[in-house]
């Protein structure tokens, strides 16, 4: 089932988890003075009664002078106590930290909301006065006694106070990334495992590993001859894998960037492999232990047709050989992701509509048709715990997705339904009852 968040003031690029109920969203008009804004904006997921919603918690205008692109790729690592974001804005890697905060706040006290800020840090938001849980009583009548108002007033400032989440955002530095003849581009970016390091990848098609925070490039690969369209680095953070547009698939080696090998996709007969391109590339861990892990591919026609299908592959992360391969059908694939447990695996498409399937098997578990109206730009799975199964329900897993329809939405997986054992014997009992008696009354035996 697929239930509509909210909608944005822009088309959306990056969707990514911050926690386990709060999510950022970036993108944007770009340069053209449309006023289609140039926005990083964080939600809230909240429930209402029945009615689940995202609840914007800060907007962030990231256009700076003459700087106005938009955020089209971007890479988000935690280290416990602030975010850091790596955006790609045309050719250049800008970065911005964050930080969560809890307020309490009082009963009829204002709330910023949402928090909108320009990026000179001036608050530009509107603010709304929070509705109180009950009605407040009448003031006490003049001739009560000075006991009974004091014992009033002790009451009053008993009351639980209302716990709110702000978020304070800073622009930090930039680097170029990427060093084209013609209109320059960043493609693709994402952290080293311990967050020192950061790769990216450019329309020139090279591939460079910088150190966080000097922004000093340690090396650079001349990976493919035309863009980069997907780069990550394993958990162990001893291997970066990157895909490009020239139909190539490359591993590295972290450390020194010298190549490893090639992927050798076997999705399909040998003469038709040239025929397809890795769209995007992800690991993830196996049985949710970080030190074992698995990689899973998307693969396109390299020309969409309507009878051109698309596959997904799971690859063995040491040797680099596929393991399995399934068809996804002709839906052309435009996105894709990883659970936090590795479990799951989740495709967005050229249409709108969303998928998800088992990690191990790459069996379907769901793919619900038409939930955006247009093709998917980016999703990420809901961390499922405690706090997102009371606020969501018990689900098997949630899907948050964003589209160039300038649409949130998430798409909830329920969990298969399971009969005790002895429901099943009896079930099973009856259903050989039934079976002899229909055989007895056409008069027939064994």
């Amino acid at each position: 089932m697929a239930t509509h968040l909210a909608d944005l003031d822009f088309p959306p690029y990056v969707i990514k988890c911050v926690d386990e109920t709060h999510f950022l969203v970036a993108g944007g008009g770009g340069h053209a003075r449309t006023g289609v804004p140039n926005f990083i904006e964080i939600f809230e997921l909240q429930r209402r009664g029945r009615r689940l919603f995202a609840d914007s918690k800060l907007q962030y205008d990231t256009d700076v002078g003459e700087d106005r692109a938009a955020i089209m790729n971007a890479a988000l690592r935690f280290d416990g106590k602030e975010y850091l974001l790596a955006a790609g804005k045309d050719e250049k890697c800008q970065f911005y930290k964050f930080v969560k905060t809890k307020e309490a706040m009082k009963e009829g006290e204002e709330e910023p909301k949402p928090n909108q800020t320009s990026n000179n840090g001036n608050d530009t938001g509107s603010t709304r006065k929070r509705k109180k849980a009950k009605e407040a009583k009448q003031t006490a009548d003049s001739n009560k006694s000075k006991e009974s108002t004091t014992k009033s007033e002790k009451t009053s400032s008993q009351e639980p106070a209302v716990v709110v989440t702000k978020f304070d955002l800073e622009r930090l530095g930039s680097v170029q990334t990427d060093f084209t003849d013609g209109d320059k581009y960043q493609k693709a970016v994402c952290f080293s495992p311990n967050g020192m390091f950061f790769a990216t990848g450019g329309a020139d098609g090279h591939v460079r590993m910088w150190s966080y925070p000097s922004f000093e490039k340690q090396y650079e690969i001349k990976a493919h001859s035309k863009e980069v369209d997907d780069i990550i680095i394993n958990p162990l953070g001893n291997r970066l894998v990157s895909v490009s547009r020239d139909s190539t698939a490359i591993v590295w080696k972290t450390v020194d960037g010298s190549k490893m090998c090639d992927l050798k996709w076997d999705g399909v007969k040998a003469e038709q492999t040239t025929s397809y391109r890795v769209r995007c590339c992800r690991f993830g861990f196996i049985d949710s232990d970080p030190s074992k892990s698995n990689m899973y591919t998307i693969h396109i026609p390299r020309i969409q047709g309507k009878t051109k299908s698309s596959y997904l592959t799971r690859w063995n992360a040491i040797k680099y050989t596929p393991e399995k391969t399934v068809c996804t059908g002709t839906d052309v694939l435009s996105a894709l992701n990883i659970s936090h447990s590795g479990n799951l695996v989740g495709l967005g498409t050229m249409s709108g509509s969303i998928g998800v399937y088992i990690s191990f098997s790459l069996q379907k578990l769901r793919v619900v048709k038409d939930v955006h109206g247009i093709f998917v730009t980016g999703l990420c799975f809901v961390p499922m715990t405690r706090t997102t199964r009371d606020l969501l329900g018990d689900l098997e897993t949630a899907v948050l997705s964003v589209s160039a329809d300038k649409k949130v939405s998430i798409v909830a997986l329920e969990p298969p339904m399971e009969f005790p054992a002895w429901l099943m014997f009896v079930g099973a009992f009856l259903l050989i009852i039934l079976i002899f008696t229909g055989l007895a009354a056409l008069g027939l035996s064994f």
